[in-house]
């Protein structure tokens, strides 16, 4: 029991243990008591009331504390694993430095800088690295704790002027995001394309710069693929250029000499044999032309089939230059084996070769050689020509659909799709066409699989 004659209704705090939080004392300064000296049942009952609210209050409190805390630690562990290098960056030294320079009446720090890479090496210690994930410490190529603190300026390299421009024009801006796309470069001077996003959160509606988020991502595959598809463009519009002056070209020919053939009676016989040598020609060129494109559309749908018999390369060749067509004048033939018999398709066999006698007239030399062999197991047959040939970097890009080593002005432009036909048709009898420089010669291998010794 309290003595209640030792006070005036109000509760003693005095005694209490402190500190004493004051909400609570003021609820017990408060507190009534009866003439017994027992506390008052009303304000009992109030004392509770007010202390279960303040308790749900801490309990609430208490909960979203767990959730911030809970949050935080997701937040973490993405920083920590995300695969995408982030980097977080406190760029108040650099917001201070503005600050001066606006009281100096500068209008803009992309001009004040200049664009140029001494002057950024000389701010860029002003932004302060705070922490980088894993991915963020394997881009940039340095160990965590010499990322951490003043951004050195060795980090700056020539092609990533854009890159640092954009992400400190936007904290000049007061821009909560930022995006750019430089070249980047490691610590140990690897260039490659980069793309970044700086983002800053708001308080209260703007951004703090003392905690913004700086991601780094490298897009060298996207730029090659973008660029590739480029090039493949390119090189299809010239695909149809090319083809659509390879037919018009012949059949300008044959339906010149075909009315001076029906309208002019005053032609000698040596004229009209002529002119129909001239047709049989240029029909046989747009027949050829019209084979290479009917077969590169079944190759890139997969309808093409090919047989693998046995096929004598000389017989082929022979039937090939017998053909006739401007390829085919003075080129020696010579075979190494006593019976050159491989695995493969007669028709698609002399469809390379005069692929290959082709390539060679227009870009190779005058010379043009075809030798019959064994190398390693295989039958081969070379095309070979005394032309200036072709760069290493060229040897295999020859080969890709549309594409054009070089252009003789004395020829017309080629197709593009003769050589990779033709590699396509050789893998797909079980055999291989390659180009290669050898004593000064251009030479393209086709080598067939042997047959099989029956035993």
């Amino acid at each position: 029991m309290i003595d209640s004659s030792a006070r005036t209704g109000a509760y003693p705090t005095a005694g209490l243990p402190n500190p004493v939080h004051p909400r609570l004392a003021s609820l017990l300064s408060e507190l009534t008591y009866d003439e017994s000296g027992m506390i008052d049942s009303e304000s009992w009952r109030h004392l509770v009331a007010v202390l279960d609210e303040e308790f749900a209050r801490w309990n609430r409190l208490g909960e979203d504390l767990v959730e911030n805390l809970r949050g935080r630690s997701s937040f973490e562990n993405l920083f920590r694993m995300s695969p995408i290098p982030l980097i977080e960056q406190d760029y108040t030294g650099l917001e201070e430095f503005m600050a001066e320079l606006r009281e100096d009446g500068v209008a803009s720090f992309r001009e004040y800088l200049g664009g140029r890479v001494e002057s950024i090496r000389a701010v860029v210690p002003l932004i302060r690295i705070v922490a980088a994930n894993p991915a963020a410490v394997r881009a940039v190529g340095l160990p965590l704790q010499e990322l951490i603190g003043p951004i050195s300026p060795d980090i700056v390299n020539r092609g990533s002027e854009d890159g640092w421009l954009t992400q400190m024009e936007a904290v000049w801006n007061r821009e909560p995001e930022a995006q750019a796309v430089f070249t980047a470069a490691t610590a140990a001077g690897e260039k490659y394309d980069a793309e970044s996003i700086l983002a800053a959160p708001l308080i209260h509606g703007e951004p703090d710069y003392s905690r913004a988020l700086f991601t780094v991502i490298d897009i060298t595959p996207h730029r090659e693929e973008r660029r590739r598809m480029q090039e493949m463009m390119e090189a299809k519009n010239r695909f149809l250029a090319s083809v659509s002056h390879e037919i018009r070209t012949p059949l300008t020919a044959i339906l010149g000499f075909g009315r001076l053939l029906d309208e002019d009676e005053s032609l000698t016989a040596d004229d009209r044999r002529l002119m129909i040598s001239s047709i049989v020609q240029h029909s046989q060129e747009v027949t050829d032309l019209v084979e290479d494109l009917l077969v590169a559309a079944r190759a890139e749908s997969g309808q093409i089939s090919v047989l693998r018999i046995r096929v004598n390369l000389m017989d082929q060749i022979e039937e090939t230059l017998h053909a006739g067509g401007s390829f085919t004048i003075d080129v020696a033939v010579e075979s190494q084996v006593e019976e050159p018999v491989g695995m493969g398709d007669p028709a698609r066999v002399r469809q390379i070769l005069r692929n290959l006698l082709t390539n060679a007239e227009r870009y190779g030399g005058p010379n043009v050689t075809i030798t019959i062999g064994v190398r390693e197991g295989w039958l081969c047959v070379d095309v070979a020509d005394n032309g200036p040939g072709l760069p290493d970097r060229e040897w295999e890009r020859i080969f890709e659909p549309y594409q054009r080593a070089h252009v003789n002005p004395g020829q017309p432009e080629s197709v593009g799709i003769g050589l990779a036909i033709s590699r396509q048709l050789a893998e797909l009898m079980g055999g291989s066409l390659r180009y290669t420089r050898r004593d000064g010669l251009s030479v393209f291998r086709l080598c067939l699989p042997r047959p099989a010794v029956s035993g």
